[in-house]
Formats: C-alpha cells, structure tokens, sequence
C-alpha cells in the first residue's frame, strides 16, 4: 500500500492490529552518465519499496526525489539539497510519521550520497527522545538500507555484469529504469573505464570531492560501471530480486520485538 493513496481510516485500521511500518524510499535528481535517466535513482527506489511493501504486508512512503549530490552539480540536470537540508527534511518526516503512528520506519535508499545525511538525521531524531524534547506516542525504531545490497539481487546481477557493476550508472541499476520505463532506452554509452589500481583510490570518495574535481576524476559521469551491458530484459528479474531482498528484512524488521529491532 502507498501511503499517498490510503485514508486516514484504513490507516488507523491497520494500526488497530499493529501493523505500524513504513518504508521511506530515498532518491536523488542526478546523472547517470549522458544517455541514463536523471531520476534512476528515484525510480529504482520507489519500486523496490512499493514491492516489497506490498510483499511484506506493509506501507510505503512516496520517494523523496532529490537528495544529498553535490558532487554531481558539474552536470546539467543535477539538483541537490546540502546535506544539512537532508538531514532537516528526514528529521521532520520521521518525526512526522512517528507522531502520526508509525513505529517502525525502513529508510530505503537508492543513491549512496544519502546514507551520511541519513544516519547523522537519525541519530538527531533518537537524540531528541534522550534528552525528552521529543515526546513521542510509542517508541520508533528506524533502519537504514541500500535497495541494491541483499544476497539474492547480489548473485542474480554477478553473472551478467561481474567487476563491471561499478559504484554509479550500475548496469543492474540501469537495467531496472529500463524496464519500467520502456519508452526510455539509452543509447550511446562511452567505453568502459575500470577504477585505477591505485591503492589510496576511494570508490565512494566522490561523495568527499567537490563536483569540479569529481567531474575531472570522471568525465564521462560514470564510476568503475559498464552500463552498456544493462538489457531491458534483465530489469524485472533484478528488481524482482531486490523486492524479496527488502521483504524479508522488512518482514523481519516488523515482527521483531523493540529490543531486537535495532
């Protein structure tokens, strides 16, 4: 169920029983190399969610479309908040949601430019109940995942795409938008660039450069991926697999008692 398509009455019956869980897709506005689709990100996040919602027995949240991607601004099309802006958004939402009734909030992200803004945004809402300036109807217990890290979409992308994943524009990624977006078929990928060997190289160091550095480290907007290799066909199986990935945690996450929710 989309929580922007319930009633407040079928949401309170849900309550009634104890179903209090969401999952929270977090986006990102941003380029995935010249021919992917600046909302890839949002995109992949909010089917994950709503799959897996609907698998679970649980709610999902409308994407949040923009995200913490400073370092993509070098590139026509990007918007970015601060992540001090993140950070405030999540606090109000989560806050939000857990006034409202929720208990068990999944924060789902589809871009790892989010995960630090995330984290320091929770740690800000759990801080707050410790020092009793926020007082809330039931204790909240909040989870952060990728959509892309579970064991089943894990093995399903290595045989088609291998160390040519990458860190962005990911074919498996790629594969998925195109999927759900059939009339929207990139083209015109450049040559695959593998990250150097460098031992100081940083694969997630991009979210330290500013976006001028970031675009001289990678020109064609791509890191260490080969999204040339992604198929159309190949993105229900995999965003198939990402839905049972996320289920069963948030299966899990939901079921668990408060202490082990963690």
């Amino acid at each position: 169920m989309r929580l922007d398509r319930m009633s407040v009455s079928a949401l309170e019956a849900r309550f009634a029983v104890g179903q209090r869980g969401i999952i929270l897709p977090l986006g990102s506005l941003e380029q995935h190399g010249a021919p992917g689709l600046l909302g890839t990100d949002a995109i992949c996040a909010q089917a994950v969610a709503d799959g897996a919602a609907a698998r679970a027995d649980g709610v999902s949240a409308p994407v949040l479309a923009y995200g913490q991607a400073q370092f993509h601004l070098g590139r026509a099309g990007t918007a970015s908040l601060r992540p001090s802006t993140l950070m405030a958004v999540l606090v109000d939402v989560m806050t939000s949601l857990a006034l409202g009734g929720f208990t068990r909030v999944l924060l789902l992200t589809g871009h790892g430019g989010n995960i630090a803004p995330a984290q320091a945004a929770i740690q800000e809402v759990m801080a707050e109940v410790s020092m009793g300036r926020l007082l809330l109807p039931a204790p909240l217990t909040v989870k952060l995942r990728t959509w892309w890290e579970g064991p089943r979409l894990t093995a399903l992308r290595r045989e088609p795409y291998g160390d040519r994943e990458g860190f962005h524009a990911t074919p498996s990624e790629i594969a998925i938008a195109m999927a759900l977006h059939p009339e929207a078929q990139p083209e015109g990928w450049p040559a695959f660039r593998p990250l150097p060997a460098d031992p100081l190289h940083d694969a997630g160091g991009d979210r330290h450069l500013d976006a001028a550095r970031h675009r001289a480290m990678f020109p064609d907007g791509l890191i260490g991926s080969d999204p040339s290799l992604a198929r159309a066909e190949h993105g229900h199986p995999l965003l198939e697999a990402a839905v049972a990935d996320v289920a069963e945690v948030f299966a899990a996450f939901q079921a668990a008692p408060d202490h082990a929710a963690r």
